[in-house]
């Protein structure tokens, strides 16, 4: 009876932790998961296998990559931290069997102490999962040794030897930024997950879910404001609705570039959708090469690969999907790509998204400059009647500058060129 309260007990914390990271904080695992890409041929295992922490890190990554469904990544840690319990449970009932018959309980639950730890932890966006591996690993070895030996001089060298191992999976391999140490008055920040969720929605290209979280809770940071806007756009509602939500000025469209993954990433999708595919490789590039621990990034990857299909530069793109081709969950998308660039150039237009931004690309080429970017949109308009988003985009900038003189100007261009346009009503209510 006693244990099956205590099974019943560890199964109900394991369910609180996986509805604790599947819904509130899903967007930390895709975080992670986008900031790494986990290769499955043995040259990535052994270039692992002889690091200080490789065996950790590589076990980590491959439990990570499966965080692309978070409902998945939500059930790893759920397991992962219910193994740490029940393995600290087993240790101390085998080294405290004098002094446990009267205090079994407090026992069982002091066990929860070192996962408690841990998810207290991982409220750094920047402790990596390789943390977790590396204790399930030396909590692990420290059973087997005292469950195996039962001479206490050999416990001893059994706790020595774990020690031992966990400080060589260990180094300085479980945070993001090797020189930085845990800021404990800054885990499960609630800007930093807002910004995590807004990046989430963004990569997954839910307008729909981005709108209705800004009328939830109004934005009022760079990047949520960014990709509210951005999300605005693609319902060809930023005219309509842009003044209903907080706006930072022209940085709402177009975020000032910075080395923060987050933003980059966010500011390469609008330039992407736009059909400022040079500028939104330029941006996924710099992004990936942002991140503070050298990791290559899937996400910036695959957009790496898709910004060269759409140029036509097919060599560049093949050289990125083979790579694509040795991931679990790339695999097939990166394959069936592959039979389209085989296919050439017909197939690629005839795709609805790569075909439809193929169009937009200028065909002129330009000097881009981050304070001329409403005269770029204005560019990408004129070239293609069909762009609405830079269309949009090209319109509201000047009232994001409070320039007036300007937004009329711009207004009176597209009635004369494309007088039919959508969402050009949209705007009427901002002329006096």
């Amino acid at each position: 009876m006693k244990r099956t309260v205590e099974y019943s007990i560890s199964c109900i914390v394991g369910i609180i932790v996986y509805l604790f990271w599947a819904i509130p904080f899903r967007a930390m695992l895709n975080y992670h998961e986008e900031f790494q890409l986990f290769q499955t041929d043995s040259d990535y295992f052994f270039s692992h296998l002889l690091l200080k922490g490789g065996i950790s890190i590589y076990i980590s990554e491959f439990l990570v990559q499966f965080y692309n469904n978070y409902w998945i990544g939500a059930l790893i840690l759920a397991l992962e931290f219910i193994l740490i319990q029940r393995l600290t449970l087993g240790i101390l009932r085998h080294i405290c069997k004098a002094w446990i018959s009267n205090h079994d309980k407090m026992v069982y639950f002091l066990s929860f102490i070192p996962m408690v730890l841990l998810w207290i932890v991982l409220g750094d966006i920047n402790v990596m999962h390789s943390l977790i591996i590396a204790v399930v690993i030396a909590l692990l070895l420290v059973f087997i040794l005292i469950r195996t030996f039962n001479n206490k001089i050999y416990r001893y060298i059994g706790f020595v030897v774990a020690i031992c191992f966990y400080i060589w999976t260990s180094g300085t391999t479980h945070h993001r930024i090797p020189s930085m140490i845990l800021d404990l008055t800054n885990l499960y920040n609630a800007k930093t997950i807002e910004v995590l969720d807004y990046d989430l929605l963004v990569r997954t290209n839910r307008w729909d879910d981005i709108i209705r979280k800004a009328e939830k809770q109004q934005p009022d940071l760079p990047l949520s404001v960014c990709a509210t806007n951005l999300a605005l756009g693609m319902n060809n509602q930023l005219g309509s609705r842009g003044s209903q939500f907080f706006q930072n000025g022209p940085e709402g469209l177009f975020p000032a570039f910075s080395k923060d993954p987050f933003s980059t990433l966010t500011t390469a999708e609008v330039y992407f959708q736009l059909g400022m595919i040079n500028t939104a490789q330029r941006y996924y590039f710099e992004a990936m090469e942002a991140a503070p621990n050298y990791k290559k990034s899937c996400r910036c990857i695959r957009r790496l690969a898709e910004t060269n299909l759409i140029n036509g530069q097919y060599r560049v793109a093949r050289k990125y999907l083979h790579i694509l081709e040795k991931t679990l969950f790339y695999k097939n998308w990166a394959q069936r790509t592959l039979a389209m660039i085989d296919e050439g150039d017909k197939a690629v237009n005839a795709h609805p998204l790569y075909g439809r931004l193929r169009c937009m690309i200028l065909k002129d080429d330009f000097l881009y400059s981050d304070r001329e970017v409403d005269k770029i949109c204005g560019r990408l308009v004129m070239q293609n009647h069909d762009n609405v988003l830079a269309m949009q985009y090209f319109l509201f900038y000047p009232i994001l500058e409070s320039n007036y003189q300007k937004f009329v100007q711009y207004m009176h261009l597209i009635k004369e060129e494309i007088p039919n346009s959508q969402g050009l009503a949209s705007f009427q209510g901002y002329l006096r």
